[in-house]
């Protein structure tokens, strides 16, 4: 008898997993903003070319996913390589110390950078489940993704301490040093390391777009003008379909509540850390440490949507959070790392059931679409989370002596006790609606 067939003897499904760990584990995010400086800019240019990437982000995420659907979801992936080759070419060579011309190139890589983010949010998830619906082996998806996760914890972990270790000059001296070559490197001489050495990953997840295929049950259309009004077309679609399958609606609008709570918190982890008192040496290792952890974060949350029910993962996620964000708004010593980690892990958590449920809901025809409204809605979500907590610390400083608001750390420690209070709001409002609009509450509680 022969053997049950694995999701993994399919080539789009390696290719995929392959995909999103070098997608995603890039060598510059240990030293992300310290890089940015060091080429020559600005605070302020820094802010302006992050604010130009999540723009072009929520611009271009749903009809790259309409696109997707029609023209084809391997080009979306190729397209979505291309463009992450082009945006860190341009960053390996462009002159440091040059204001103007470093700024553009960066304000080139951003916009290139956002909409690779864009293209391939949704194009590769519905090319690999396809790929296992087509073959009766959909159920198996839950596995696809616990092991995604373990990998990108482990691409992580790995990009996270080997971007920190190429970018500090004495470590690469030593090492240099070491092999006989006696030399004095500077930060200068370090400063592209992370950026070449994420533009040779960028070379793999192409050969890894190359080699998907279109699954036999899918045709994609030449392009024309009226192909483009039909990929717009088919983001209404999409839309009103969302929002007639409540169900859909229900864990897009969980996910992004759980997701922009926590990942505000994690964007300022760095500055957290440093109010606890923890060495800025540390900082890297700790965050490759929580990366590595979602080795675990995929298994358990495979066994979450395999025997809970949605609801129930939602109230215990909420539990978690919420009991992480008081407990790093109470505890200003060193302990408060323990509370961390469970934020770190919401986003994986996330991610995981909204794939999970959203895939098992929407028909091929506009998965790549529906899973798009998805990447937008938790981008858009951020943003307005963002607003929030700025309008929160405005407040804070106000009420504050000026030598007070000097100290950041003590601004943020005074901003944290408003996010669970966020939490709390939003999710009385999503379990209100919830009860009132879905009519058919037993998919909330059925685990699967």
């Amino acid at each position: 008898m022969p053997p049950e067939p694995s999701p993994f003897d399919f080539p789009n499904v390696r290719r995929f997993l392959l995909f999103r760990v070098l997608f995603n584990a890039r060598f510059y995010y240990p030293v992300f903003t310290i890089l940015f400086l060091d080429y020559g800019l600005t605070l302020a240019q820094f802010t302006i070319l992050n604010a130009v990437w999540a723009v072009t982000i929520v611009l271009a995420e749903v009809p790259s996913g309409a696109m997707a659907d029609i023209f084809g979801r391997r080009n979306l992936v190729l397209l979505a390589a291309g463009l992450m080759v082009l945006e860190m070419s341009i960053i390996a060579v462009v002159p440091l110390g040059h204001g103007p011309l470093v700024f553009a190139a960066f304000l080139f890589n951003r916009i290139c950078s956002g909409l690779a983010e864009a293209a391939a949010s949704g194009a590769d998830e519905a090319l690999a489940y396809d790929t296992l619906k087509e073959n009766g082996l959909e159920a198996e998806w839950p596995r696809v993704l616990e092991h995604l996760g373990r990998w990108m914890a482990v691409g992580f972990f790995l990009a996270m301490i080997i971007g920190a270790l190429v970018y500090d000059p004495q470590w690469m001296s030593a090492v240099l040093n070491a092999f006989g070559m006696q030399v004095a490197l500077t930060q200068q001489d370090v400063v592209r390391l992370p950026v070449l050495l994420t533009l040779a990953s960028s070379l793999g997840v192409l050969a890894c777009a190359w080699g998907m295929r279109e699954p036999g049950s899918f045709q994609a259309t030449p392009f024309s003008s009226e192909q483009l009004r039909q990929s717009f077309r088919r983001v209404l679609q999409a839309g009103k379909w969302i929002l007639e399958h409540r169900f859909i609606l229900f864990v897009i609008l969980a996910g992004m509540i759980l997701d922009s709570v926590a990942r505000q918190f994690i964007t300022l982890g760095a500055e957290y850390f440093r109010f606890i008192g923890i060495p800025i040496g540390f900082f890297g290792p700790i965050w490759a440490g929580m990366g590595l952890l979602g080795w675990l974060y995929a298994w358990w949350a495979r066994l979450a949507v395999e025997r809970f029910s949605p609801i129930s993962n939602l109230v215990l996620l909420s539990l978690v959070l919420f009991a992480s964000l008081v407990g790093v708004s109470a505890v200003t010593s060193i302990f408060g790392l323990v509370f961390v980690l469970p934020m770190d892990a919401m986003m994986i958590f996330v991610g995981f059931f909204q794939s999970h449920y959203i895939n098992r809901e929407v028909g091929s025809d506009q998965r790549a679409t529906v899973l798009s409204f998805r990447g937008l809605a938790l981008n858009v979500s951020f943003g307005l989370t963002s607003v929030y907590h700025s309008m929160v610390i405005m407040g804070i400083k106000s009420g504050l002596p000026p030598e007070a608001t000097q100290d950041p750390g003590r601004v943020l420690a005074s901003s944290l006790p408003w996010l669970p209070v966020l939490l709390i709001v939003l999710l009385i409002l999503l379990l209100w609606s919830g009860r009132r609009y879905i009519k058919d509450r037993k998919v909330l509680r059925q685990p699967g």
